[in-house]
């Protein structure tokens, strides 16, 4: 396994993640629930948040090709790093990784991967949001020492149409 900073022309293989990440929501999701087309999302992607400084993403990559993604960027009181900075806080981003590598470690080695580099950048906190039907991705993030918090995040009743909980780490 390869681990390596995203850069913006990984857009497509991030994107490809992220739709096979969220189709997998249907597990939980309402009956109907369908996962957003993030193919529009293509160029915002590649520039609002890869290759940027502030922004750190990284790729992991085995034989088979794309294997996980995640990444973190400064917290603001908005996502996607919009309205005022919470200083200190790191927004923990899409940690995905290929099916057929849950329950490897691919998830636990990016995740810490990007708790070091928070605090190599001098951040004091996380925080994330997760679906909050999202059992599997709550546990994980429990187990590693997350919890449960109220919202920082104004505009975060929803992730991809599902209600979505807040947790936070100190680091």
């Amino acid at each position: 396994m390869r681990v390596r900073e995203a850069e913006p022309t990984d857009v497509r293989a991030v994107i490809s993640l992220l739709n096979d990440g969220f189709a997998t929501y249907r597990e939980f999701a309402p009956i109907g629930w369908e996962p957003p087309a993030m193919g529009a999302e293509e160029e915002l992607i590649a520039e609002r948040f890869l290759g940027r400084d502030e922004v750190w993403y990284v790729l992991a990559e085995d034989d088979a090709g794309h294997a996980g993604q995640c990444g973190f960027m400064p917290a603001h009181v908005r996502r996607n790093m919009q309205g005022d900075p919470i200083p200190g806080t790191a927004h923990f981003w899409q940690l995905f990784v290929r099916r057929d590598l849950w329950g490897t470690g691919l998830a636990r080695d990016l995740h810490d991967c990007a708790l070091a580099a928070m605090r190599e950048r001098g951040y004091t906190r996380a925080r994330l949001l997760t679906p909050a039907a999202q059992a599997r991705a709550r546990a994980f993030y429990e187990r590693n020492g997350w919890y449960e918090a109220p919202f920082s995040v104004e505009d975060a009743e929803a992730l991809a149409g599902l209600p979505v909980v807040e947790y936070r780490l100190g680091l």
